[in-house]
């Protein structure tokens, strides 16, 4: 179930002095319907609660993959919306990250691997996307190896320079960018995985 982030806690009318009531605001929120991005078809992550319309912009809500997907393997990454538009009593959201497990992560890097990574910006549509590739080999890599791996990385993710983030994140987590730094780094090194770790949606101010 998708957690939701900035959401005002209740406040209980009391007594203020010289006898007024305080306003009760919890009463006067309204229940918004929040959907996910295009990307995922624009599932419903939850519902929140606002006064106005207006205070729900830029609210964030976060999911994990496999929610949205309904593939157990996706459950590593969890993604975060923000809202972007409000219409009625519908909020539609895009993108702003993504981020594997740490314990993901973790697992499956072992002594007897390497890893190569990379944490490298592009400008996309709107601002740009700060991202993290991690490639981990099967055995331990030489530094030559380790180098010529992390300019593939660099290559092949300069490659995505330009897109919309919507776009960008759904290469990096369903398309074939992982596929294919595998093939070509296993060129280089026997390769064990390849893991796009985290990317960050920047907007351009």
């Amino acid at each position: 179930m998708a957690e939701e982030k900035k959401t005002a806690a209740p406040q209980v009318a009391q007594k203020g002095t010289g006898g007024r009531k305080t306003v009760d605001k919890w009463k006067k929120k309204k229940w918004f319907t929040v959907l996910a991005s295009r990307t995922f078809d624009k599932k419903v992550l939850g519902e929140t609660p606002a006064e106005k319309p207006k205070n729900l912009m830029g609210r964030t809500m976060t999911t994990t993959l496999d929610n949205l997907t309904g593939q157990r393997a996706k459950r590593e990454y969890t993604l975060t919306f923000k809202v972007n538009d409000i219409q009625g009593q519908t909020a539609s959201t895009r993108i702003s990250m993504f981020a594997i497990n740490r314990g993901a992560l973790g697992r499956t890097i072992r002594r007897r691997n390497s890893k190569a990574a990379l944490v490298e910006t592009i400008a996309v549509a709107g601002g740009e996307a700060k991202t993290t590739i991690v490639v981990v080999t099967d055995r331990k890599a030489t530094r030559d190896q380790e180098r010529g791996i992390r300019a593939l990385i660099k290559q092949e993710y300069a490659n995505l320079k330009g897109k919309d983030f919507e776009d960008l994140v759904k290469e990096l987590l369903m398309g074939e960018f992982s596929n294919e730094l595998f093939k070509k780094a296993s060129k280089i090194c026997l390769v064990k995985r390849v893991i796009v770790a985290k990317s960050v949606f920047t907007e351009a101010k």
